[in-house]
């Protein structure tokens, strides 16, 4: 496992070295599909895995329960808030690794594989650790991605500028998944009735800084940018999460 991820990052750490990072923007992740009756037994194992491996200091973490959407039931375990060169820097223990692969085997029936992400910092509003949050990936139509962060950078600064109170993450996905191109929004939530239409809407927004006929064309230009989407509802389970990792 190990290895597979060293020869993800080297080319992806090659790639980015001409640009300077200045901003902790790397995220990955991926879904474990948990044997039936296993769960309760899989929550405990990984909290005290991460009480003992995975404080501030060492490798942050943070784990999730999908709660709707196709992979309802499923895990999804990451770590946030990197540079590339965290990746490459990480330190391999043997007594870490031995005993995640223990929790893996007793537990795991499927394990996804590892995705990586950059977030888009211009495209994101408000952004924010919540409790849970809806996920939506998008997959784009090639050379679309652009179009549809454009539109959401047009997006972030008219909540700006209507001081709106809700909070979004974007995020490019850089490797991993089922093609190139996804784009990843995330709407943050604290509870379900987050769920209800927003106030003011969309539209509302968008019509009083743009005007409507520029808002239609966003609309348009939105809808031909992508062949579909997936969308999902995940919840933080802080025994599993390093705090202020989400």
């Amino acid at each position: 496992m190990k290895k597979r991820i060293v020869g993800i990052i080297v080319p992806l750490i090659t790639c980015t070295a001409l640009v300077a990072q200045a901003d902790p923007i790397v995220a990955s992740g991926g879904y474990s599909k948990i044997y039936k009756g296993k769960e309760a037994s899989f929550e405990k194992a990984v909290s005290s895995h991460v009480a003992k491996w995975h404080n501030a200091e060492q490798w942050p973490t943070f784990a999730a329960i999908v709660m709707s959407g196709p992979r309802s039931g499923q895990y999804f375990m990451g770590t946030s808030n990197h540079y590339w060169k965290d990746y490459a820097d990480r330190k391999s223990i043997k007594a870490h690794n031995d005993e995640w692969k223990k929790i893996v085997d007793k537990h795991v029936e499927e394990q996804g594989g590892m995705s990586f992400f950059e977030k888009r910092l211009d495209a994101s509003y408000n952004d924010r650790s919540t409790s849970m949050w809806e996920a939506v990936s998008y997959y784009t139509k090639p050379g679309k991605r652009g179009t549809m962060l454009e539109i959401l950078r047009k997006g972030a600064d008219a909540n700006r500028r209507v001081r709106f109170k809700g909070s979004t993450g974007v995020y490019s996905q850089v490797s991993g998944g089922e093609q190139d191109g996804i784009l990843l929004v995330i709407s943050r939530m604290d509870s379900m009735a987050d769920m209800a239409a927003p106030s003011p809407t969309i539209k509302e927004r968008w019509v009083k800084v743009y005007g409507e006929e520029v808002y239609n064309q966003a609309v348009k230009d939105w809808y031909d940018s992508f062949t579909k989407s997936e969308s999902e509802i995940l919840r933080l389970i802080p025994e599993m999460t390093t705090p202020s990792n989400n």
